[in-house]
């Protein structure tokens, strides 16, 4: 069987199963990226791990580019897309620092956050009403992020409050997709995204660098091409279907969190790990069906 025709047969199956296969894919890889995060953390510093993620990423999408030309990099968003790229820089930066002091389990149930916090403040950003279930979906997202944080019951971790902030700047970032989509094709979002961060992290990352060793430069390679797998397969599954079919299989993160995190760093996320991200992905997935009624 040709690789044309897995391709037709695949475009055939209903939006539904696609965004499925898309997102789950997208889970997958989000998990592969953070855990390699967090091997490389204890030696080289998130600057360059971030920066280096992005640079290979960068090579991964020249067969893209080549394939289409420089044209497909046109956009009318030049502003946002570097407004987008300073919100991305600080997400990712602050994602591997929080991996490399919690289990990639909490830091995957924390961020679910990111719709949650997003409806929060779309209001502010975007002009959008939030309704009385809206702010009750919010204030249940956040209870389950205190269940996860367990404020005041557990030893204050600063990998926590790293993992918040990497959720509020991702939920920033999510409401700026929101605009650049209306104008740009996703595979041209994700390369300037991978464009502008690095540039962003090129000064930081020279002034932390440390030399790789062979197996890390190995690493940066694998991550570069996961990152832009997570990139593409996540901007197509939103595509495939309604965003309140697609987000659910983002739970599968926590899931794969958990088994990778048991299998490769012997950790395993306790029950109110995952009590309260199974609240924050209700909340998040009540909030998705709220905006689509709207």
């Amino acid at each position: 069987m040709t690789i044309a025709t897995l391709t037709t047969r695949f475009a055939a199956l209903p939006g539904p199963v696609r965004s499925g296969i898309w997102m789950s894919i997208s889970a997958i890889t989000y998990v592969i990226s953070i855990a390699i995060g967090r091997y490389m953390a204890p030696s080289i510093e998130v600057f360059q791990i971030a920066f280096l993620r992005n640079a290979f990423a960068i090579l991964f999408m020249m067969p893209w580019l080549m394939n289409v030309g420089l044209g497909a990099m046109r956009t009318r968003q030049i502003g946002k897309h570097v407004i987008r790229g300073f919100m991305s820089s600080t997400n990712v930066t602050l994602l591997f620092a929080a991996v490399a002091l919690i289990p990639i389990a909490d830091m995957s149930a924390i961020n679910f956050l990111q719709p949650v916090i997003g409806a929060a403040i779309a209001g502010f950003v975007l002009g959008e009403v939030a309704g009385r279930k809206r702010w009750l979906a919010i204030s249940m997202g956040f209870i389950g992020a205190l269940l996860v944080v367990r404020p005041g019951f557990a030893e204050f971790n600063l990998g926590m409050a790293y993992a918040l902030g990497s959720a509020v700047a991702g939920a920033l970032v999510s409401i700026m997709i929101k605009t650049l989509v209306r104008t740009d094709p996703p595979d041209t979002i994700a390369a300037w995204l991978f464009i502008t961060q690095s540039l962003i992290l090129l000064i930081p990352t020279i002034i932390v660098w440390t030399p790789p060793t062979l197996e890390q430069w190995g690493l940066f390679v694998f991550i570069g091409a996961v990152s832009v797998i997570l990139q593409r397969t996540y901007n197509r599954g939103i595509q495939a279907a309604d965003i309140s079919i697609a987000m659910p299989f983002n739970f599968t993160r926590l899931i794969w969190a958990s088994l990778l995190g048991w299998l490769v760093f012997a950790e395993f996320p306790d029950v109110w790990t995952w009590i309260g991200g199974t609240i924050i992905f209700i909340a998040s997935v009540w909030l998705t069906r709220q905006g689509r009624k709207k």
